[in-house]
């Protein structure tokens, strides 16, 4: 694995087992073709655009609670946009990374496999929910996989 432009904090995210007592992330499989762990007890609100789909992670176990991350599954994703951010690309686990961060906890994330166009984007971004839990929003972006392809997409278990 090839990681050029994380923060050690975000590499340790990505290589560390859960911990003690800590339940491991559920891996979904996403059309266009790749995989993210979704944290335990989070479920996935979906909505259905023409050609695309907007995922939003929330906490199960507390109804109300705000969005921990949005992901844009598609083949037309906006730039990752943050105020006052420098924006940084590299590669992780095989995949083209464009990322800002900036104001207000501001953090957006595009994915692409350089190899496999055809798996399309996934576009991440922060939601009010990571500023109280920045390691699991964290944990998510640091989990993006490539999936086999054809992709057989994971049930989601959606939000009640």
């Amino acid at each position: 694995m090839r990681i050029r432009w994380m923060s050690p904090a975000w590499l340790s995210l990505l290589m560390a087992a859960p911990a003690s007592g800590a339940s491991a992330p559920t891996v979904l499989t996403l059309w266009p073709g790749y995989t993210i762990g979704l944290p335990a007890s989070h479920c996935v609100q979906v909505s259905q655009g023409p050609d695309f789909k907007v995922l939003y992670l929330r906490d199960a176990a507390t109804p109300g609670t705000p969005v921990l991350l949005g992901i844009y599954e598609g083949h037309n994703p906006e730039e990752p946009a943050c105020g006052k951010a420098v924006p940084k690309e590299g590669t992780a686990n095989g995949l083209s990374v464009k990322s800002v961060r900036g104001d207000g906890g501001c953090a957006e994330f595009l994915f692409q496999d350089p190899k496999k166009p055809e798996r399309g984007y996934l576009h991440m971004w922060f939601g009010p929910g990571a500023k109280s839990h920045p390691d699991l929003a964290e944990g998510v972006v640091a989990s993006v996989r490539p999936a086999p392809l054809p992709v057989n997409a994971s049930d989601l278990p959606l939000c009640k």
